[in-house]
């Protein structure tokens, strides 16, 4: 494409300007280019902090979930181990109880003993003596019913035995004086720190 300049004189110039404008867009053809590739180029830049900042996160996040697990793996073995310890002290304290039951049935057994020899009469004779479900049954043989009911009153002076229950009481046989007589004795439990009093002969 041509332009045609008028001067004064009636001189005409004839400039071409096709050339000039196929430069200029081959100019702004280049520097679109340029700006794409650089838009190109900071948008891949900048996806590429983005990539590396969400790694990063991440990688915080997952430091902080091993650092949680850790810490919860800690507490659950400190957990077991204080298990282990609470169920260690009820064992002691099971066998701290066994040991004052053991000790407790010990000195109540001999208060019993005691108290069964130590109200024994003249002419009673003990050939049975049972202990269960916090009683006696006692069997044995006297001469008269009255010495059978003097034991029974001798019995009930005993700090560890109740009143007597007599069951029964008969002839040991045709031939024989002898009675036959049972009784139930409640037992008394000792209390803490009291010990067995020897009784008086009857």
């Amino acid at each position: 494409m041509s332009t045609v300049i008028e001067t004064p004189g009636d001189v005409q110039i004839d400039i071409n300007l096709l050339p000039w404008r196929e430069q200029a867009r081959e100019r702004r053809t280049r520097r679109f280019h340029l700006w794409l590739l650089l838009s190109a180029l900071l948008g891949l830049g900048i996806g590429f902090l983005c990539q590396q900042y969400h790694q990063y996160q991440l990688s915080r996040i997952d430091a902080d979930i091993a650092h949680i697990q850790q810490r919860t793996d800690a507490l659950e073995h400190d957990i077991t181990q204080g298990q282990a310890l609470e169920e260690k002290r009820h064992q002691m304290q099971d066998r701290i109880e066994l040991i004052r039951q053991l000790q407790f049935s010990r000195s109540q057994t001999v208060a019993l003993f005691q108290a069964l020899t130590d109200t024994l009469g003249d002419g009673v004779v003990y050939d049975r003596v049972e202990r269960h479900d916090g009683q006696l049954d006692i069997s044995g043989l006297a001469t008269t019913n009255r010495q059978v009911s003097d034991q029974m009153r001798a019995l009930s002076t005993a700090a560890v035995l109740g009143e007597p229950l007599l069951l029964d009481v008969r002839a040991e046989s045709e031939r024989s004086n002898q009675r036959r007589f049972n009784l139930q004795v409640p037992e008394h439990p000792l209390h803490d720190g009291q010990t067995p009093v020897p009784e008086a002969s009857s």
